[in-house]
């Protein structure tokens, strides 16, 4: 029997490969994504540069298997040569028929991996902004890989296809949007966070909170001045990383502490929505940030820099209002516009709950990485890779508008 033949008749082992498995917003969608995938028809498979984070329990719970393949400080340095060895090995004694690298550096080194073992599929994950693409030779490598390595980009945003096409040259042919989805029925199951409440002593009080891991690109110092600027007790601040001591001392030397809390990394970000009155974002640079769509969904208006893929979510004026990155006063003065309306800013939550169920189903998405798969497995299997490599997004595109109208 050829290999072909053989891997016809099973279910396709689909590899997706992330950094490690903190709760942040790509880790949180790949979760989801393989939790939901169909088990009758796919085989997910994890792969890690570090086999770390609090998602792993949800995966091991979903008997999703996570492999390790430790990289080091540089492309050539030994151990990132002995871990991208070992995963080139792995692929190929594994028999697998799609890699997928989800995130930051392993969607740079990922695709070639993937090629040296001769993995009939090839896609790449596009979902953000490619900020952390830096120097000559390593923004040279990103718009190769995804030009000519790669069979598809699965992106979540027409900005991040935007930026693919216009700074990194890969043809839109290639590109194929799967967009963002929240899962709302979690979102409606979930009881508002009373404990936080109590301790907090918020009852009454307007509750605006900012949902973010606290790295540079979130620009919490935005949010933090923006508090000073309105100088009332009204803002929260949920999140964990690398720059918490840091805000923490700018929360200190503004007067804030007491008034802006951290309350550190959680498992519980629905509940604690469901407490808040506005939802603000302060990113730099975003693709298609879950935590907007969960905001949405809880009926919560939002405040969000009008950066990256966040246009085509939040509708200006309609379910929130979008500021320029850097600008305290407009962040301060849009924080306070919906503080001070609460019947606006209640509108704007029913209209943001409506835009999430009819265009942002996470079921949704699941599906059409589904469908992206299927496609393009398909296609190598019967000799056509090659044609139906050049025309997959609008191939699919015809097909999800098609089912959109039936």
């Amino acid at each position: 029997m050829s290999l072909r033949g053989a891997r016809s008749e099973r279910k396709a082992k689909i590899a997706f490969w992330a950094g490690s498995f903190e709760r942040a917003g790509t880790q949180r969608f790949l979760v989801e994504l393989v939790k939901r995938i169909d088990r009758s028809r796919f085989e997910p498979i994890i792969l890690t540069i570090a086999k770390q984070g609090e998602l792993l329990e949800e995966l091991a719970a979903a008997d999703v298997p996570v492999h390790e393949f430790q990289t080091g400080r540089t492309a050539l340095s030994p151990r990132t040569i002995a871990g991208l060895s070992a995963a080139t090995a792995f692929l190929l004694r594994e028999r697998i028929d799609v890699l997928s690298p989800m995130v930051g550096i392993t969607t740079l080194f990922g695709p070639l991996v993937g090629r040296a073992a001769g993995v009939p599929v090839v896609v790449n994950n596009q979902r953000n902004l490619g900020y952390w693409v830096n120097g000559r030779a390593e923004t040279a490598t990103f718009g190769f890989v995804n030009r000519t390595v790669v069979d598809a980009v699965l992106v979540n945003s027409r900005a991040a296809a935007a930026e693919l096409v216009e700074r990194f040259s890969v043809p839109r042919s290639k590109l194929v949007l799967v967009g963002s989805g929240t899962d709302l029925p979690a979102i409606d199951s979930a009881e508002p966070n009373r404990s936080v409440v109590d301790e907090l002593g918020l009852d009454g009080r307007p509750v605006v909170g900012i949902v973010a891991k606290l790295s540079a690109v979130k620009g919490h110092e935005q949010f933090i001045r923006a508090a000073a600027l309105l100088a009332r007790e009204r803002d929260d601040m949920v999140g964990d990383g690398p720059r918490r001591q840091e805000l923490e001392r700018i929360v200190a030397d503004l007067g804030l502490t007491g008034r802006v809390h951290f309350l550190g990394v959680r498992t519980d970000v629905l509940s604690l929505l469901k407490i808040m009155d506005v939802l603000a974002l302060t990113s730099l640079s975003e693709g298609s940030p879950n935590v907007i769509l969960e905001a949405m969904g809880a009926g919560l208006p939002v405040v969000a820099t009008r950066v990256g893929g966040i246009p085509e979510l939040v509708e200006e004026g309609r379910t929130g209002l979008l500021v320029e990155p850097g600008d305290d006063e407009d962040l301060a003065g849009a924080i306070a516009e919906l503080v001070d309306h609460p019947e606006r800013a209640r509108a704007m939550g029913v209209r943001g709950r409506v835009r999430v169920t009819e265009q942002f189903q996470l079921d949704d998405v699941v599906r059409r990485f589904e469908d992206t798969f299927t496609t393009l497995l398909r296609a190598v299997r019967s000799g056509r890779g090659a044609a139906v490599r050049r025309e997959i997004a609008p191939l699919l595109e015809r097909r999800w508008n098609a089912e959109r109208q039936a």
